[in-house]
């Protein structure tokens, strides 16, 4: 399902921008440049909470919370930084766009071939997308990240040229892989701080990747890297398929790196790998949704990927 939610969620967030528009005209400038002053004066729909920075609240991506029990509904925003505060809080606001606001973008999270996991991870990813896009607006990215995808010196340009967080400029970046990959923020110890997915599996927060062929690279450099045969390891241990590689650090505490199964900006000739299509380590195939291994039945005809008991990536039984 991460191949359907790819395609779906800049979609999603481009609704949400528009609600936004909407109700509040004029205002999302004042969302990117002030967001939690921004965010206070709609107090007649929203409260805004600045809470621990480190609660480790549920299944979101961010340290905060959406809670629509309230009156009026509330948002927890943690962060370590003003950047990752804003950031936070976005992503929160989505969740609240997306559940109270809006038929149209409460349908698409509610198309009835779907489990609620499903519609809770495409949510979530569209609550990153949102809140990226208001930080990182379209003239603020280069012409050579939208037409080649990102490289990890592109994501450091991001930080460094605007007020986004670390996290937002990932979830920026990622939008313009060009196969499925990943952009990755890790911590100095190799620790998966937050993944920005594009038509895979992400790994864990705080999974340790430390030991892996590019992040092993980096640790020792203390600089760049670039691996053409990487892993990332996922849920219960598995690794992932193998990927091209190439990191770098953002400052002396945070990595970030960017893979992708082929068509990466960083190299000339990238073809996919005969086995990309499942971890050659693997009998069978993590399943995108639930992080379980499921064997593979076959091929499937329409798309030549591999086809599970229940259904193909591409919906075909």
């Amino acid at each position: 399902m991460r191949q359907v939610f790819s395609a779906l969620v800049p979609g999603q967030a481009q609704a949400i921008l528009a609600v936004v528009e909407r109700y509040h005209p004029g205002r999302l400038d004042a969302l990117r440049t002030d967001t939690l002053v921004e965010l206070r004066t709609w107090r007649a729909e929203i409260r805004l909470w600045m809470d621990d920075p480190h609660s480790g609240w549920g299944p979101c991506s961010v340290d905060g919370e959406y809670n629509d029990e309230t009156m009026p509904p509330s948002l927890h925003v943690g962060g370590a930084s003003p950047r990752e505060q804003a950031f936070t809080a976005l992503h929160e606001l989505g969740h609240h766009l997306q559940q109270q606001s809006d038929s149209d973008l409460r349908a698409l999270l509610s198309l009835s071939d779907w489990n609620w996991s499903e519609s809770a991870a495409l949510e979530e990813e569209a609550c990153d997308a949102f809140a990226a896009r208001v930080l990182l607006p379209e003239p603020h990215l280069p012409d050579a990240l939208r037409k080649a995808g990102p490289t990890a010196a592109d994501v450091v340009a991001l930080l460094s040229s605007s007020h986004a967080s670390r996290e937002a400029c990932c979830v920026r970046a990622s939008e313009f892989l060009l196969s499925r990959g990943l952009v990755v923020l890790l911590d100095a110890e190799g620790k998966v701080v937050f993944a920005a997915r594009h038509g895979m599996m992400p790994p864990q927060r705080g999974s340790d990747q430390a030991a892996t062929p590019l992040i092993r690279a980096a640790l020792r450099s203390r600089g760049s890297a670039q691996v053409d045969r990487t892993h990332l390891v996922l849920h219960g241990g598995h690794p992932s398929e193998d990927l091209y590689g190439q990191a770098t650090w953002l400052d002396e505490n945070y990595l970030v790196a960017v893979l992708g199964v082929n068509q990466v900006a960083w190299r000339r000739f990238n073809p996919p790998r005969s086995d990309s299509s499942t971890s050659r380590f693997l009998s069978g195939r993590l399943c995108e949704t639930c992080g379980e291994v499921v064997a593979v039945s076959g091929t499937c005809e329409m798309c030549q990927q591999p086809k599970f008991p229940y259904q193909c990536h591409c919906a075909a039984h």
